[in-house]
């Protein structure tokens, strides 16, 4: 399928063109360049977003999205009461990959930048490595069956540094730029030092690449009913 305007997809996804233009901005939509002054999106994202209204089930708040993908990453949710942990565990026994990816939407704030090679190299050690990125790492890449290249960095950072490192490193806002930084406000999900491995399962879940969502599903699978 050829690239779509934005108006071809807010018809598609049955919401507005102001609507389309934010999930470009937030990173659910994946732009594809420009004809013009019109903005193109690429076929495959918005395939997905379609896909993702069929799931049933109102979006978890940041707090629950992160509790659910420590849990299934083994690690300990404290923000959380008991009665909300055990309302979650059996929740999680219920559902698919796919219904986790998009309840845990809120997880996080996108942004995606264009930067010079020089400058994600000095990003890289400023993020919590995800979806690509997290493959630099043996044991992730061993886990998901993946290999980390060079020249992109996608991470996790607190809410706000993403300007602060566009500011500081020269970077520019990019749609399809080779910087994906994921803002949050939550800083005790990263407490082990590294991203939840769910985390970064639906993370590669967004990714354009068949390989890597693929392997993002076959091991959000494993940890829901491995």
């Amino acid at each position: 399928m050829d690239s779509v305007t934005t108006r071809e997809a807010a018809d598609r996804l049955g919401i507005s063109d102001v609507a389309v233009r934010k999930m470009l901005r937030t990173g659910r939509l994946t732009g594809a360049g420009t004809a013009g002054r019109t903005l193109l999106i690429d076929p495959a994202s918005l395939q997905r977003v379609a896909d993702s209204g069929k799931h049933a089930g109102r979006l978890w708040s940041p707090k629950t999205a992160w509790a659910a993908l420590c849990l299934l990453s083994g690690q300990k949710t404290p923000w959380i009461s008991a009665a909300e942990k055990y309302r979650l565990k059996t929740r999680l026994g219920e559902i698919r990959a796919e219904d986790v990816h998009l309840l845990a939407r809120n997880r996080a704030a996108v942004k995606r930048y264009r930067a010079t090679p020089a400058a994600v190299d000095l990003l890289r050690p400023r993020l919590m490595p995800t979806a690509g990125s997290a493959m630099h790492d043996e044991e992730t890449a061993a886990r998901f069956g993946l290999s980390g290249g060079g020249g992109f960095a996608e991470g996790y950072a607190t809410a706000g540094d993403g300007e602060k490192f566009a500011t500081a490193l020269g970077m520019v806002e990019d749609p399809n730029g080779n910087v994906v930084i994921r803002e949050t406000a939550l800083a005790e999900p990263f407490n082990s030092g590294r991203t939840p491995l769910a985390a970064v399962a639906v993370d590669l879940m967004d990714s354009l690449s068949t390989r890597e969502r693929s392997a993002g599903i076959r091991v959000l699978e494993e940890l829901l009913h491995g």
